[in-house]
């Protein structure tokens, strides 16, 4: 059988408290490899570094459309969804990004070496001039 040695990562961003925002389900990858003891790394360039501070998912966030949810491509049969408007207390939410807590992330790997995601404020400190827009 396949062993899983490392995980790669991407990122949209990487935060001042350490947390890493990327697509839906980055979290949930991220924290099964850390319950199995396997590495998670994290690519980002640090013009994608923020001094903003993200705690969750919730409180900042894109949302995609709810109708993408209900969609199995290929797959018409599975469709319990199909007259979900029509339900008067249920609301989709369809969110585009996931925020993966540093405690999850082994390193992250920029152009200016690996760094552990608690160093994402010196990198800021000692390359930026300002605060980014992200």
């Amino acid at each position: 059988s396949i062993q899983v040695t490392t995980v790669f990562l991407g990122a949209a961003s990487a935060l001042a408290n350490g947390t890493v925002v990327s697509r839906v389900g980055t979290a949930a990858v991220a924290a099964t490899a850390n319950a199995f003891n396997i590495p998670v790394v994290v690519c980002c360039e640090t013009y994608k570094f923020s001094h903003r501070v993200q705690l969750d998912a919730i409180t900042h966030n894109e949302l995609g459309d709810p109708d993408a949810l209900c969609e199995v491509k290929n797959r018409p049969d599975v469709n319990d969804l199909r007259n979900w408007n029509d339900l008067q207390n249920l609301r989709l939410l369809n969110l585009r990004y996931d925020a993966v807590q540093d405690k999850y992330i082994t390193m992250i790997a920029t152009e200016v070496g690996m760094i552990p995601a608690s160093s994402v404020p010196v990198i800021l400190r000692e390359y930026n001039t300002g605060p980014s827009l992200l």
